[in-house]
């Protein structure tokens, strides 16, 4: 691997904003630099993004270009399609399958679907909604989990945030934007909050949908103890998350729930709703519950907040499940086999 110029690019959607994609391409950049890989990293969010690219091209700078989210990734092979002379990877990371295949954007996604050599989803489940619908894609299909990295630095201390020591915490690591419901989490809560006055819900992550978010932020000047504490760089997010004595995640749909995982990760039990991409995460009332419902969430944040005991259980079950099924080791070992098995003349 030892070449003067970038052996892969990897380009993503996002990558300046905290959520997903960026700390998935930043951790595997990271690694796969690691394994001795030579990896750059082009955001769609750059204003000269296309000039970049362009160059990239025109100066034959990479052997490997690997596209994540299939709608955009499409969307740069429409607009670019002399990148099909290269060999090229695609990791789906959720609304691509949720939503742009079943919507407008399915011409696209299918257009990286046709042209990428291999097509990465986070669980089995995806392969199927994808295989069942496009056999002709099945070969092209792998399941690589995603790897749990945190950074590890100094524990926070509860009152820095406004938190007391008898707070019963629960965090919902997410950005602002309506698919990842965060009303669920907030009404399910506010059902059980006069019975348990020691409850504070923490929600972390950016304003994504301007609307959305400025609705949330009223709600939660409303409410004093729901807590919006914003954007947190990943390198601070093992800190806050250890605050917590629960980790929730109430989207619609899910590709695979990063913040929710880094929490269990932290040995916090979870509640999740039971969506693709969450389901078949957690065993239920093992390391946590699942919900489908304000009901059903109230109805579970009732069994957490009466034993800290059954939290505590929950919770290291939690943390070792991620390290059984969730390595960053095993994801990077995956990625590494992958990306020499494209590369091999």
């Amino acid at each position: 691997m030892n070449r003067k110029s970038p052996l892969a690019l990897m380009l993503t959607p996002f990558h300046h904003m905290q959520r997903g994609n960026t700390v998935t391409t930043l951790r595997l950049q990271t690694a796969l630099r690691q394994r001795g890989f030579i990896v750059d990293l082009l955001s769609l969010e750059e204003k000269g993004w296309r000039d970049s690219l362009r160059q990239y091209l025109i100066n034959g700078k990479y052997s490997l270009v690997h596209g994540f989210n299939a709608r955009y990734f499409g969307g740069v092979l429409a607009e670019f399609p002399e990148l099909q002379n290269l060999p090229l990877i695609l990791t789906t990371t959720g609304s691509d399958l949720h939503y742009d295949l079943k919507n407008s954007g399915r011409e696209l996604v299918l257009t990286a679907f046709t042209a990428v050599e291999k097509i990465i989803v986070f669980h089995d489940h995806f392969q199927k909604l994808i295989g069942d619908a496009y056999p002709e894609f099945c070969s092209k299909l792998s399941t690589i989990p995603q790897g749990i990295w945190l950074e590890e630095r100094p524990p926070l201390k509860r009152e820095m945030i406004g938190l007391a020591a008898n707070n019963i915490v629960f965090a919902l690591p997410s950005g602002l934007r309506p698919v990842k419901d965060i009303e669920l989490a907030i009404d399910g809560l506010q059902r059980v909050y006069k019975d348990f006055p020691e409850l504070r819900l923490l929600i972390i992550g950016p304003v994504i949908d301007q609307d959305y978010g400025q609705k949330i932020k009223q709600r939660v000047k409303e409410l004093n103890w729901v807590f919006y504490l914003g954007e947190v760089s990943h390198s601070e997010m093992g800190s806050y998350l250890s605050l917590a004595d629960v980790i929730l995640n109430t989207s619609r749909a899910e590709g695979q729930p990063q913040g929710l995982l880094e929490g269990m990760s932290r040995n916090k039990p979870a509640i999740l709703t039971a969506v693709p991409g969450n389901l078949d995460i957690i065993e239920e009332g093992r390391q946590g519950y699942y919900v489908r419902n304000q009901e059903e969430l109230a109805s579970a944040a009732r069994k957490m907040l009466f034993s800290a005991e059954s939290r505590q259980r929950m919770g290291r079950e939690a943390g070792k499940l991620v390290k059984e099924k969730f390595s960053l080791a095993r994801e990077i070992q995956s990625y590494e086999k992958l990306y020499r098995q494209v590369l091999k003349p």
